[in-house]
């Protein structure tokens, strides 16, 4: 398991060609090794997500949404919600913006 806000952080490395730094992202801060670091890297440029870390002392998932949404991290919410509730891209975002009240936000 590789936390959603490494993922998230990796695949912003992934969109800036920054493969090689994602991969040593995932390894140093999800403590795996590296080649399971480069799997994890794959599969993210690949535009999939990986389940997170299980949050038993947390909110329920419409009130993680909310507080990521309104901290400014939409894409972390939206990795949030393909990890638990293995959605698509685009439906995450519309679950997401559903949750936001604004669309595309």
């Amino acid at each position: 398991m590789t936390p959603i806000d490494v993922q998230v952080r990796a695949h912003d490395l992934i969109e800036a060609g920054r493969f090689h730094d994602a991969v040593d992202l995932i390894r140093k801060e999800s403590q795996v090794s590296g080649p399971t670091a480069w799997e994890v890297a794959k599969v993210l440029r690949a535009g999939e997500v990986l389940p997170g870390f299980p949050m038993f002392d947390e909110d329920d998932l419409p009130t993680r949404i909310r507080k990521l949404i309104d901290a400014g991290h939409r894409k972390q919410a939206v990795f949030l919600v393909r990890s638990t509730e293995d959605m698509s891209q685009s439906e995450a975002e519309a679950s997401v913006d559903s949750l936001s009240g604004k669309p595309n936000a």
